[in-house]
């Protein structure tokens, strides 16, 4: 009776897979007309969008994470549109930690409309990268040929002061700039593996543990080549300034967070308020 079964081939329970939730945040908010009226809002846990008030009627947008970070596949969209000569300024409130992933990516996706006319000044704060982080992000910027765009995004490779070493991470940064239709900038930007050992390369990082991006994208970008250039001559990092058919480009890499955003801090009061024709001070959300 008992030779019908082999222990062997006794039949074991498949045990059921452990799937956890993640995050699917987004928030998009939009903006219209010379006095700024606020056109379209909407926020989906854990995203939301801040709208503090700003002396002399200027507006500012602040973007927040209410998860305190994201990993293991985590998902967040951002949409900011500003048309028909509205004037913005749209930052995060905190620095974007990217946390130890068990394989799966972990996802932004910025996307950024300019029409009519309109001024958007995106500065975001640092992204951080801890170790077995993975992030992929993405940002994607629509304009027309009226409309001017200072848009930015930075990078520091795990903290120095904790003494973290990013031994085993990924990053993949794609940036996309079409200006009525047309692509008129494209960067790619992607370390995957021992990122300690690769920054290290002097054709990649030369060292460097944290990195920004700037663009200016206006019909007169390359009038503010000379200005960009003569102020990142003090910059305590490494930095630099090229120039596109109306399009501006600034590079910086620093050994350290700190000095980053030292450096961008200088470029960005003296600059901003070169093209923008007046005093421009920094989101107030950075000094806090």
């Amino acid at each position: 009776m008992y030779a019908a079964t082999s222990r062997s081939k006794t039949p074991i329970p498949q045990q059921p897979v452990q799937r956890l939730q993640r995050l699917q945040g987004a928030a998009r908010v939009g903006f219209a007309g010379r006095e700024t009226r606020l056109t379209a809002l909407y926020q989906a846990s854990p995203c939301r969008v801040l709208l503090p008030r700003r002396p002399e009627g200027r507006v500012e947008a602040v973007l927040l994470n209410t998860a305190g970070g994201i990993t293991d596949g985590d998902r967040l969209k951002y949409t900011i549109t500003v048309d028909g000569g509205a004037q913005v300024t749209a930052t995060t409130q905190a620095a974007e930690k990217v946390y130890r992933s068990r394989g799966a990516d972990s996802h932004v996706h910025c996307h950024l409309m300019l029409s009519d006319g309109a001024v958007l000044d995106w500065l975001p704060q640092e992204t951080i990268l801890f170790d077995g982080g993975a992030l992929a992000r993405q940002t994607h910027m629509e304009m027309d040929s009226g409309s001017r765009l200072l848009a930015m995004d930075w990078l520091l490779l795990g903290r120095l002061a904790s003494g973290e070493r990013l031994n085993h991470a990924a990053v993949r940064d794609r940036w996309r700039l079409r200006r009525d239709g047309r692509l008129i900038w494209a960067d790619d930007f992607r370390l995957h593996g021992d990122i300690e050992g690769l920054r290290r390369r002097p054709s990649l990082l030369a060292g460097a543990r944290a990195l920004a991006t700037l663009i200016y994208a206006a019909s007169d970008a390359g009038d503010h080549l000379a200005a960009a250039k003569r102020l990142l001559q003090n910059a305590l990092g490494r930095a630099g300034a090229s120039e596109r058919p109306g399009l501006l480009i600034c590079r910086f890499l620093a050994p350290d967070g700190l000095t980053l955003r030292r450096d961008v801090e200088a470029f960005l009061l003296p600059f901003r308020a070169a093209i923008h024709g007046r005093p421009s001070p920094l989101p107030r959300v950075w000094a806090c």
